[in-house]
Protein backbone atom coordinates (compact mmCIF):
# COMPACT_ATOMS: atom_id res chain seq x y z
CA UNK A 1 0.00 0.00 0.00
CA UNK A 2 1.65 3.36 -1.25
CA UNK A 3 1.77 6.29 1.34
CA UNK A 4 -1.27 8.34 -1.00
CA UNK A 5 -3.53 4.60 0.19
CA UNK A 6 -3.03 5.18 4.06
CA UNK A 7 -6.57 6.06 5.09
CA UNK A 8 -5.77 9.73 7.53
CA UNK A 9 -7.37 10.48 10.86
CA UNK A 10 -10.94 11.71 10.65
CA UNK A 11 -11.14 15.49 10.79
CA UNK A 12 -12.64 16.53 14.04
CA UNK A 13 -13.35 19.86 16.08
CA UNK A 14 -9.81 18.74 17.77
CA UNK A 15 -7.47 17.73 15.19
CA UNK A 16 -9.24 19.16 11.34
CA UNK A 17 -6.55 18.41 8.88
CA UNK A 18 -3.99 16.18 10.57
CA UNK A 19 -2.84 14.43 7.63
CA UNK A 20 -1.97 18.02 6.64
CA UNK A 21 0.09 18.55 10.03
CA UNK A 22 -1.87 21.40 10.83
CA UNK A 23 -1.65 23.00 13.78
CA UNK A 24 -4.69 21.75 16.57
CA UNK A 25 -4.82 25.25 17.45
CA UNK A 26 -6.00 26.72 14.17
CA UNK A 27 -9.68 27.02 13.03
CA UNK A 28 -10.37 24.90 10.14
CA UNK A 29 -13.97 25.74 9.13
CA UNK A 30 -14.19 26.88 4.95
CA UNK A 31 -16.04 30.42 5.28
CA UNK A 32 -18.28 28.28 3.12
CA UNK A 33 -19.15 26.23 5.72
CA UNK A 34 -20.00 28.59 8.31
CA UNK A 35 -22.05 30.51 5.59
CA UNK A 36 -24.30 27.79 5.09
CA UNK A 37 -24.06 26.60 8.84
CA UNK A 38 -25.57 29.82 10.63
CA UNK A 39 -28.81 29.82 8.01
CA UNK A 40 -30.09 27.74 10.08
CA UNK A 41 -30.44 30.79 13.18
CA UNK A 42 -31.93 34.20 13.38
CA UNK A 43 -30.81 37.27 11.66
CA UNK A 44 -29.77 39.06 14.53
CA UNK A 45 -28.05 35.62 16.13
CA UNK A 46 -26.11 35.23 12.19
CA UNK A 47 -25.24 39.14 12.83
CA UNK A 48 -23.59 38.15 16.02
CA UNK A 49 -22.03 35.00 14.60
CA UNK A 50 -20.67 37.08 11.72
CA UNK A 51 -19.19 39.25 14.09
CA UNK A 52 -17.04 36.98 16.06
CA UNK A 53 -16.17 34.72 13.01
CA UNK A 54 -14.45 38.32 11.82
CA UNK A 55 -13.07 38.89 15.08
CA UNK A 56 -11.99 35.55 15.65
CA UNK A 57 -9.61 35.59 12.41
CA UNK A 58 -8.69 39.46 12.71
CA UNK A 59 -7.83 40.26 16.26
CA UNK A 60 -7.21 36.63 18.02
CA UNK A 61 -5.33 35.18 14.87
CA UNK A 62 -7.51 32.03 14.02
CA UNK A 63 -6.78 30.33 17.21
CA UNK A 64 -9.71 27.92 19.02
CA UNK A 65 -7.35 28.72 22.10
CA UNK A 66 -7.77 32.61 22.46
CA UNK A 67 -11.44 32.08 21.02
CA UNK A 68 -12.46 29.84 23.97
CA UNK A 69 -11.20 32.67 26.61
CA UNK A 70 -13.00 35.32 24.99
CA UNK A 71 -16.60 34.12 24.97
CA UNK A 72 -15.63 31.44 27.61
CA UNK A 73 -17.43 28.61 25.95
CA UNK A 74 -15.53 25.61 24.70
CA UNK A 75 -14.75 24.87 21.31
CA UNK A 76 -16.83 21.67 20.92
CA UNK A 77 -19.87 24.15 21.20
CA UNK A 78 -18.34 26.59 19.02
CA UNK A 79 -18.03 24.35 16.54
CA UNK A 80 -21.10 23.10 16.42
CA UNK A 81 -22.47 26.33 16.03
CA UNK A 82 -20.41 27.27 13.37
CA UNK A 83 -21.20 24.56 11.41
CA UNK A 84 -24.79 24.45 12.30
CA UNK A 85 -25.02 21.51 14.09
CA UNK A 86 -25.97 22.99 17.18
CA UNK A 87 -30.40 22.86 17.80
CA UNK A 88 -30.41 24.48 20.81
CA UNK A 89 -31.04 28.40 21.98
CA UNK A 90 -28.32 30.80 21.48
CA UNK A 91 -29.08 33.78 23.95
CA UNK A 92 -26.49 33.01 26.24
CA UNK A 93 -23.89 32.57 23.71
CA UNK A 94 -24.82 35.62 22.10
CA UNK A 95 -25.07 37.13 25.04
CA UNK A 96 -21.41 36.33 25.48
CA UNK A 97 -20.40 38.13 22.03
CA UNK A 98 -22.46 40.80 23.47
CA UNK A 99 -19.84 41.34 26.05
CA UNK A 100 -16.84 40.44 23.89
CA UNK A 101 -18.04 43.54 21.41
CA UNK A 102 -18.33 45.69 24.52
CA UNK A 103 -14.92 44.60 25.68
CA UNK A 104 -13.36 45.01 22.07
CA UNK A 105 -14.92 48.38 22.05
CA UNK A 106 -13.48 49.46 25.32
CA UNK A 107 -9.92 48.20 24.41
CA UNK A 108 -10.10 50.45 21.09
CA UNK A 109 -11.65 54.10 22.90
CA UNK A 110 -12.21 56.32 20.40
CA UNK A 111 -12.40 60.11 20.94
CA UNK A 112 -15.18 61.48 18.03
CA UNK A 113 -13.65 64.68 17.08
CA UNK A 114 -15.02 66.25 13.49
CA UNK A 115 -12.66 64.43 11.25
CA UNK A 116 -13.19 61.08 13.24
CA UNK A 117 -17.03 61.77 12.28
CA UNK A 118 -16.47 61.90 8.94
CA UNK A 119 -14.38 59.19 8.55
CA UNK A 120 -17.23 56.89 9.84
CA UNK A 121 -19.58 58.85 7.43
CA UNK A 122 -17.38 57.61 4.57
CA UNK A 123 -17.16 54.23 6.84
CA UNK A 124 -20.60 54.06 6.71
CA UNK A 125 -21.73 55.65 3.45
CA UNK A 126 -19.53 52.66 1.97
CA UNK A 127 -21.82 49.90 4.46
CA UNK A 128 -24.85 51.34 3.73
CA UNK A 129 -24.78 51.86 -0.53
CA UNK A 130 -21.87 48.91 -1.31
CA UNK A 131 -19.97 51.87 -2.84
CA UNK A 132 -16.56 52.44 -3.91
CA UNK A 133 -15.27 55.55 -1.30
CA UNK A 134 -11.48 56.83 -0.98
CA UNK A 135 -10.23 58.74 2.51
CA UNK A 136 -7.23 60.95 1.67
CA UNK A 137 -5.33 62.61 4.36
CA UNK A 138 -2.24 62.98 5.63
CA UNK A 139 -0.35 61.12 8.62
CA UNK A 140 -1.51 61.00 11.72
CA UNK A 141 -4.90 62.22 11.51
CA UNK A 142 -6.44 58.96 12.73
CA UNK A 143 -7.80 56.97 9.01
CA UNK A 144 -6.32 53.66 10.47
CA UNK A 145 -7.46 53.52 13.66
CA UNK A 146 -10.98 55.03 13.22
CA UNK A 147 -11.36 52.59 10.23
CA UNK A 148 -10.04 49.71 12.73
CA UNK A 149 -12.34 50.37 15.78
CA UNK A 150 -15.11 51.05 13.12
CA UNK A 151 -14.87 47.61 11.64
CA UNK A 152 -14.78 45.80 15.09
CA UNK A 153 -17.55 47.77 16.56
CA UNK A 154 -20.00 48.15 13.86
CA UNK A 155 -19.30 45.51 11.16
CA UNK A 156 -16.24 43.11 12.22
CA UNK A 157 -17.65 40.04 10.77
CA UNK A 158 -18.51 41.31 6.93
CA UNK A 159 -15.62 43.79 6.92
CA UNK A 160 -11.87 42.77 5.92
CA UNK A 161 -9.32 45.31 6.90
CA UNK A 162 -5.86 44.73 5.13
CA UNK A 163 -2.88 46.87 5.27
CA UNK A 164 -1.10 46.89 1.64
CA UNK A 165 3.00 46.97 2.37
CA UNK A 166 5.09 48.72 0.53
CA UNK A 167 5.16 47.30 -3.71
CA UNK A 168 2.13 44.83 -2.89
CA UNK A 169 1.66 42.63 -5.96
CA UNK A 170 -2.08 41.08 -7.41
CA UNK A 171 -0.61 37.48 -5.66
CA UNK A 172 0.13 39.36 -1.90
CA UNK A 173 -3.16 41.23 -1.42
CA UNK A 174 -5.13 38.15 -3.02
CA UNK A 175 -3.58 36.27 -0.16
CA UNK A 176 -3.60 39.11 2.85
CA UNK A 177 -7.66 39.11 1.84
CA UNK A 178 -7.95 34.94 1.60
CA UNK A 179 -6.22 35.33 5.69
CA UNK A 180 -9.22 37.57 6.38
CA UNK A 181 -11.66 35.72 5.31
CA UNK A 182 -10.22 32.53 6.94
CA UNK A 183 -9.65 30.87 3.46
CA UNK A 184 -6.36 28.53 3.15
CA UNK A 185 -4.02 30.11 1.12
CA UNK A 186 -1.39 26.42 1.44
CA UNK A 187 -1.10 24.61 -1.76
CA UNK A 188 -3.63 26.69 -4.06
CA UNK A 189 -2.45 28.77 -7.30
CA UNK A 190 -3.43 32.37 -7.10
CA UNK A 191 -5.99 31.75 -10.14
CA UNK A 192 -7.68 29.42 -7.54
CA UNK A 193 -7.82 32.11 -4.49
CA UNK A 194 -9.26 34.68 -6.43
CA UNK A 195 -11.93 32.54 -7.28
CA UNK A 196 -12.96 32.25 -3.98
CA UNK A 197 -12.62 35.42 -3.00
CA UNK A 198 -15.42 36.40 -5.49
CA UNK A 199 -17.25 33.48 -4.09
CA UNK A 200 -16.93 35.03 -0.58
CA UNK A 201 -17.89 38.59 -1.08
CA UNK A 202 -21.07 40.17 -1.49
CA UNK A 203 -22.80 43.26 -1.05
CA UNK A 204 -22.82 42.88 2.66
CA UNK A 205 -19.15 42.78 2.64
CA UNK A 206 -16.69 45.75 3.26
CA UNK A 207 -13.12 45.27 1.83
CA UNK A 208 -10.87 48.46 3.96
CA UNK A 209 -7.58 48.48 2.30
CA UNK A 210 -4.98 51.02 3.78
CA UNK A 211 -2.00 52.64 2.32
CA UNK A 212 -3.63 51.75 -0.71
CA UNK A 213 -1.52 54.10 -2.62
CA UNK A 214 1.07 51.09 -2.48
CA UNK A 215 -0.73 49.83 -5.31
CA UNK A 216 -0.96 52.30 -7.98
CA UNK A 217 2.08 51.72 -9.78
CA UNK A 218 4.34 55.05 -10.74
CA UNK A 219 5.27 54.88 -14.59
CA UNK A 220 3.36 51.70 -16.69
CA UNK A 221 0.21 49.73 -16.52
CA UNK A 222 2.34 46.03 -16.39
CA UNK A 223 1.85 47.17 -12.20
CA UNK A 224 -1.67 47.67 -11.98
CA UNK A 225 -3.52 44.12 -11.99
CA UNK A 226 -3.20 44.44 -8.04
CA UNK A 227 -5.56 47.76 -7.58
CA UNK A 228 -7.41 45.83 -10.82
CA UNK A 229 -8.56 43.26 -8.59
CA UNK A 230 -10.46 45.75 -6.18
CA UNK A 231 -11.95 47.11 -9.05
CA UNK A 232 -13.37 43.43 -10.33
CA UNK A 233 -14.56 42.26 -6.75
CA UNK A 234 -16.50 45.34 -6.18
CA UNK A 235 -17.99 44.89 -9.56
CA UNK A 236 -18.32 41.33 -9.75
CA UNK A 237 -19.17 40.88 -6.00
CA UNK A 238 -21.07 44.39 -5.00
CA UNK A 239 -18.94 44.47 -2.10
CA UNK A 240 -17.95 47.75 -1.02
CA UNK A 241 -14.04 48.91 -1.56
CA UNK A 242 -12.95 51.75 0.94
CA UNK A 243 -8.94 52.88 0.05
CA UNK A 244 -7.46 55.00 2.19
CA UNK A 245 -4.49 56.60 0.80
CA UNK A 246 -1.89 59.31 2.09
CA UNK A 247 -2.46 62.48 0.32
CA UNK A 248 0.17 61.84 -2.75
CA UNK A 249 -0.95 59.04 -4.28
CA UNK A 250 -4.50 60.14 -5.16
CA UNK A 251 -3.24 62.74 -6.68
CA UNK A 252 -0.60 60.88 -8.63
CA UNK A 253 -4.05 58.90 -10.01
CA UNK A 254 -5.50 61.80 -10.67
CA UNK A 255 -2.86 63.92 -12.62
CA UNK A 256 0.05 61.97 -13.19
CA UNK A 257 0.82 59.60 -15.80
CA UNK A 258 -1.42 56.79 -15.72
CA UNK A 259 -4.12 59.36 -14.94
CA UNK A 260 -5.96 58.25 -18.27
CA UNK A 261 -5.40 54.57 -17.51
CA UNK A 262 -7.37 55.48 -13.81
CA UNK A 263 -9.94 57.88 -15.05
CA UNK A 264 -12.33 53.87 -15.14
CA UNK A 265 -11.26 53.70 -11.80
CA UNK A 266 -11.63 56.88 -9.83
CA UNK A 267 -15.16 57.13 -11.92
CA UNK A 268 -16.34 54.65 -9.75
CA UNK A 269 -15.43 55.97 -6.65
CA UNK A 270 -18.81 57.45 -5.23
CA UNK A 271 -17.79 58.92 -2.28
CA UNK A 272 -14.59 60.83 -1.70
CA UNK A 273 -13.43 62.14 1.88
CA UNK A 274 -10.26 64.41 1.75
CA UNK A 275 -8.73 65.53 5.00
CA UNK A 276 -7.08 68.98 5.11
CA UNK A 277 -3.51 69.14 6.23
CA UNK A 278 -4.39 71.63 9.11
CA UNK A 279 -5.50 70.73 12.24
CA UNK A 280 -8.61 71.63 13.72
CA UNK A 281 -8.76 73.37 17.19
CA UNK A 282 -11.82 71.30 18.03
CA UNK A 283 -9.91 68.49 17.38
CA UNK A 284 -7.43 68.97 19.39
CA UNK A 285 -9.85 70.15 22.39
CA UNK A 286 -12.25 66.82 22.12
CA UNK A 287 -8.87 64.86 22.79
CA UNK A 288 -7.19 66.89 25.51
CA UNK A 289 -10.93 66.39 27.32
CA UNK A 290 -10.76 62.76 26.36
CA UNK A 291 -8.12 63.14 29.21
CA UNK A 292 -9.58 65.25 31.83
CA UNK A 293 -12.78 66.64 32.13
CA UNK A 294 -12.18 70.20 32.88
CA UNK A 295 -9.01 71.21 31.05
CA UNK A 296 -7.63 74.69 31.62
CA UNK A 297 -7.35 76.86 28.22
CA UNK A 298 -3.14 77.04 28.83
CA UNK A 299 -3.45 73.22 27.91
CA UNK A 300 -5.74 73.19 25.32
CA UNK A 301 -3.50 76.19 23.49
CA UNK A 302 -0.47 74.26 24.36
CA UNK A 303 -1.63 70.96 22.87
CA UNK A 304 -3.20 72.32 20.17
CA UNK A 305 0.63 73.99 18.94
CA UNK A 306 2.40 70.82 19.75
CA UNK A 307 -0.11 69.17 17.14
CA UNK A 308 1.01 71.27 14.64
CA UNK A 309 4.77 71.07 15.25
CA UNK A 310 6.16 67.20 13.60
CA UNK A 311 5.17 64.95 11.74
CA UNK A 312 2.72 62.40 13.60
CA UNK A 313 0.35 65.00 14.09
CA UNK A 314 -2.44 63.77 16.56
CA UNK A 315 -0.89 60.76 16.72
CA UNK A 316 1.84 62.16 18.87
CA UNK A 317 -0.09 64.26 20.74
CA UNK A 318 -2.07 61.28 21.97
CA UNK A 319 1.23 59.52 22.87
CA UNK A 320 2.14 63.05 24.90
CA UNK A 321 -1.08 62.83 26.82
CA UNK A 322 -1.02 59.34 27.51
CA UNK A 323 2.15 59.82 29.14
CA UNK A 324 1.14 63.03 30.83
CA UNK A 325 -1.74 61.35 31.73
CA UNK A 326 0.10 59.03 33.44
CA UNK A 327 2.40 60.82 35.56
CA UNK A 328 -0.58 63.13 36.89
CA UNK A 329 -2.41 59.87 37.89
CA UNK A 330 0.88 58.93 39.66
CA UNK A 331 1.09 62.03 41.54
CA UNK A 332 -2.91 62.04 42.55
CA UNK A 333 -3.91 64.63 40.46
CA UNK A 334 -5.71 66.00 37.64
CA UNK A 335 -3.56 66.46 34.85
CA UNK A 336 -2.08 70.09 33.90
CA UNK A 337 -0.51 71.80 31.16
CA UNK A 338 2.80 71.14 33.47
CA UNK A 339 2.58 67.38 32.95
CA UNK A 340 1.93 67.74 29.35
CA UNK A 341 4.84 70.13 28.79
CA UNK A 342 6.94 67.73 31.08
CA UNK A 343 6.18 64.79 28.27
CA UNK A 344 7.02 66.79 25.28
CA UNK A 345 10.15 67.85 26.89
CA UNK A 346 10.64 64.36 27.77
CA UNK A 347 10.05 63.47 24.14
CA UNK A 348 12.10 65.78 22.46
CA UNK A 349 14.78 64.99 24.54
CA UNK A 350 14.60 61.03 23.46
CA UNK A 351 14.00 60.39 27.14
CA UNK A 352 15.92 60.59 30.30
CA UNK A 353 19.53 59.69 30.23
CA UNK A 354 21.34 58.48 33.48
CA UNK A 355 23.93 61.70 34.90
CA UNK A 356 27.07 60.57 35.03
Amino acid sequence: MSTTDIPHEKHSPENPAPEAGMSRDIINIGLNIFRAGIRRYTEEEQDLLEWLWGYTFDVLGNSKTELVRAVGYDYRFIYDVFTGAYDGELDQFCAAIQALKLRAANDMPLVRTLVVKRLIEALDYAAKYSAMVSITGPTGRGKTYTAKVWARQHNHGRTRYIRVPSGCSRKQIVTMLCSSCGIGVNGHKTVDLEQRLFKAFTSRNVIIVDEAGHLVPKATTNGTSAIELLRDLHDICGCAVVMIFTDVYLKEMKTGHLSDYFEQFRGRIKYELDIPTRIFRSEVEDIVKSFTQNPSQKLIEFAYKTAGQRDGKLRTLFEDLQRAGDWAAKSNHELTYQDLALAVEWRRSGGVWPEE
